[in-house]
């Protein structure tokens, strides 16, 4: 669950920048969405008509969906690391550590898997091109996933369950 947050705040902070950057809200979606769809992808919801039967507005629902999903499964091995280095660790040392960890998960996913499995299974390299989807805006919704994970650290600890136990009087 807590993927999917950090994922949701990630999103979030894509939608509200987008704009400044001169770009559609759902930029990252449509990005996002090249990797199972190809280059039609970034033609969704522009002034065109729909490129598939189903309407651009579903498909970018279906991105989203798709993002926080990808949120979930990566939250999970990023969030036991996270545990693991900083159990017991400060507030502050938290969010030093996600931010390394969010810099490495962006450059494995990037640069170690995307840039190459793209152009090998659909035949274009969208998501890592820089004039499709620079690279600091890639780092930066990295970084806020991580960051959302280590701020939401205490909601995402194990405490065993413990037996009540009773007054003897």
């Amino acid at each position: 669950m807590l993927g999917m947050f950090g994922a949701m705040a990630s999103l979030l902070a894509n939608v509200i920048g987008a704009p400044t950057a001169g770009k559609s809200p759902l930029e990252l979606i449509r990005v996002y969405l090249t990797f199972p769809l190809g280059e039609k992808a970034l033609q969704l919801a522009s002034q065109q008509t729909d490129v598939y039967a189903i309407g651009d507005g579903v498909m970018l629902a279906i991105g989203c969906c798709l993002y926080l999903a990808t949120g979930m499964v990566l939250g999970v091995p990023f969030f036991v690391a996270l545990v693991r280095l900083t159990e017991g660790k400060s507030v502050v040392q938290r969010l030093a550590v996600a931010t390394v960890l969010s810099l490495i998960l962006w450059v494995v996913n990037f640069y170690g898997l995307l840039s190459w499995i793209q152009p090998a299974l659909i035949g274009g390299n969208w998501i890592t091109d820089p004039a499709v989807l620079p690279p600091w805006v890639a780092a930066v919704t990295h970084l806020v996933f991580g960051w959302t994970l280590a701020l939401m650290y205490p909601l995402g600890r194990f405490q065993p369950y413990q037996q009540p136990t009773t007054a003897h009087s």
